[in-house]
């Protein structure tokens, strides 16, 4: 899955773990599950010199390809921002990622980590992983708004 899933799936492991250490091996290991359910990628490969880390983003050779890259870079920012106080689930279900794609495939040519997932891809994947982000930040910040409620309604 591409990058707004990782980091709303770590933003629910902290949300629902809370403690720092289990929240990052959960969010950690949440990779194994959230990239085997990955069910589509752009299907034109970056060029061989391209640096590795666009590697994983779709490449814009036409139209919905661009359209695909703009509504990723999107989605990411606002996973971010929205679920800025989950971030430390966020960086940890990034962490295989950031290790495979920025570390290790410029280092030995290959994603160690991501070799070990098997790949289950549709042309529909993109339209449920999006759906899939949405949610859980609709979730979470639902979850956050009660409580803030909750607490207002506590100090009243």
């Amino acid at each position: 899955m591409f990058p707004p899933a990782h980091m709303a799936v770590g933003a629910l492991c902290q949300a629902g773990i809370r403690r720092k250490l289990p929240t990052a091996a959960v969010a950690f290991a949440s990779t194994a599950i959230v990239d085997s359910t990955n069910m589509w990628h752009a299907p034109y490969p970056w060029p061989s010199d391209s640096p590795a880390i666009l590697r994983f983003l779709p490449y814009p050779h036409d139209v919905p390809s661009i359209l695909t890259l703009v509504a990723l870079v999107v989605a990411t920012i606002a996973v971010g921002f929205l679920l800025r106080h989950y971030w430390w689930g966020m960086v940890w279900a990034l962490a295989p990622d950031i290790i495979d794609w920025l570390i290790l495939r410029p280092i030995v040519g290959k994603g160690v980590i991501h070799e070990w997932l098997s790949w289950v891809t549709t042309p529909w994947g993109f339209a449920i992983e999006m759906a899939f982000v949405v949610v859980i930040v609709v979730v979470l910040l639902g979850r956050q708004k009660k409580r803030m409620r909750a607490s207002s309604e506590y100090h009243s």
